[in-house]
C-alpha cells in the first residue's frame, strides 16, 4: 500500500506537472483569459507609491482601519468603502513589490506540490473498494471537480474573477486530473481496501 501511495504520488504528480507545462506554455487559453492595463508603467508606479508592503490588496478596502478611530468613524469609513466597492472600480490583487520567484525555484515548488496533491488523491483511492478502472478515474475527476468548486467558485463570486478565467482554470484542473487519474487508477488498483 505504501509503495502504491508513493508511486501514485510521484507518477501522478509528474503527469500533473507535464500537463501544467503544456497548458501554460503551449496553449494560449490562460493568456487569453488575462487582461492588460492600458499603461502598465503608470500602474506599476502607482502600486509602488501606494503599496507599503507586499501582500494581498483589495480596492477599495472597507475592512482595514487605521488605529485610533472611534466606532462611529470606523463605521463611516466602512460604509463609504462598501459604497465605493459597489460603484467600482473594484480590484483584488496579489502585489509583490520585489518581483516574482526565480523560475527554477517556482518549477521545483510546483512539481513538489503536484506530487503531494497526487499522493493525497492516491491515498483517497486506496480507501475505496471494488471500483472498476474507469470508476477510479471518475473518482479522481470528481475530487478535482470538488476542489475546483471549493477553490475557484468563491473567487468568481466574491472577488469578481472573470468567467472566462474561471472556466479556463476549471478546464485545466479537470484535464490535468483526468490524465493523472489514468495513472493513479492503475497504480492504486492492486492495493485498494477490500469490502468489509
Amino acid at each position: 500500500m505504501q509503495k502504491s501511495l508513493m508511486l501514485g504520488g510521484l507518477l501522478g504528480g509528474l503527469v500533473l506537472f507535464v500537463w501544467g507545462a503544456i497548458s501554460y506554455m503551449a496553449l494560449p487559453w490562460h493568456r487569453m483569459a488575462l487582461e492588460k492595463f492600458t499603461d502598465e508603467a503608470v500602474v506599476a508606479q502607482t502600486l509602488t507609491a501606494n503599496a507599503s508592503v507586499s501582500g494581498m490588496y483589495i480596492l477599495p478596502n472597507p475592512h482595514k482601519h487605521e488605529p485610533g478611530l472611534t466606532d462611529a468613524q470606523r463605521q463611516a469609513a466602512e460604509d463609504d468603502g462598501m459604497k465605493r466597492m459597489m460603484q467600482g472600480p473594484f480590484m483584488f490583487a496579489s502585489v509583490s513589490l520585489g518581483g516574482t520567484h526565480d523560475m527554477g525555484q517556482a518549477l521545483l515548488l510546483n512539481v513538489l506540490s503536484d506530487i503531494l496533491a497526487a499522493a493525497l488523491v492516491a491515498w483517497l483511492l486506496l480507501q475505496t473498494a471494488n471500483l472498476s478502472y474507469w470508476c477510479r478515474v471518475g473518482f479522481v475527476v470528481v475530487v478535482a471537480l470538488t476542489t475546483g468548486v471549493v477553490a475557484h467558485v468563491p473567487y468568481w463570486i466574491w472577488w469578481r474573477f472573470s468567467t472566462s478565467f474561471t472556466l479556463v482554470e476549471f478546464a485545466d484542473l479537470l484535464i490535468g486530473w483526468f490524465l493523472a487519474g489514468l495513472v493513479l487508477a492503475k497504480v492504486t488498483s492492486v492495493h485498494s481496501r477490500p469490502m468489509t
